[in-house]
């Protein structure tokens, strides 16, 4: 059975060179980030995200990281990365749900492109509630 692992902040180190190409992923198509995959190493370290292994009989399928977001309603559980392969199921939703949950979270989001909202939506149940457009000046 799968399983959703919470990395401690002073583990980060340890597990980063197995989980940073899972992660790098989601920073893929962006030639000039102001955000790259170093800097999430950073605010995981920091504990401002959270860094979470999906593993499968000791072997990480997967990683996923999370920011807390407090909002004048709501406080969001957001989806800042995520990658891996077959490590979304029922039961790994379900732990991350449980998670969130615990941390006071009234809401799942992600930030994604079409084709990403389309797989979180099928995975994870997250409907598409807006898209985010921006030009660099």
């Amino acid at each position: 059975m799968k399983s959703v692992q919470i990395v401690a902040p002073a583990y980060v180190y340890y597990v980063w060179d197995k989980v940073k190409p899972l992660l790098s992923v989601a920073f893929i198509n962006f030639d000039n980030a102001d955000y790259d995959v170093e800097h999430l190493k950073v605010d995981l370290i920091n504990g401002t995200q959270h860094l979470f292994l999906v593993v499968e009989n000791k072997n990480i399928l997967g990683a996923y990281t999370i920011e807390i977001i407090n909002y004048a309603n709501h406080r969001v559980a957001h989806i800042t990365s995520i990658g891996g392969k077959a490590m979304i199921d029922k039961d790994t939703v379900s732990q991350c749900e449980d998670w969130a949950r615990s941390q006071g979270a009234t809401k799942i989001r992600a930030f994604a492109k079409d084709s990403q909202a389309r797989l979180f939506k099928l995975k994870m149940g997250l409907e598409p509630i807006t898209h985010v457009v921006e030009k660099t000046l």
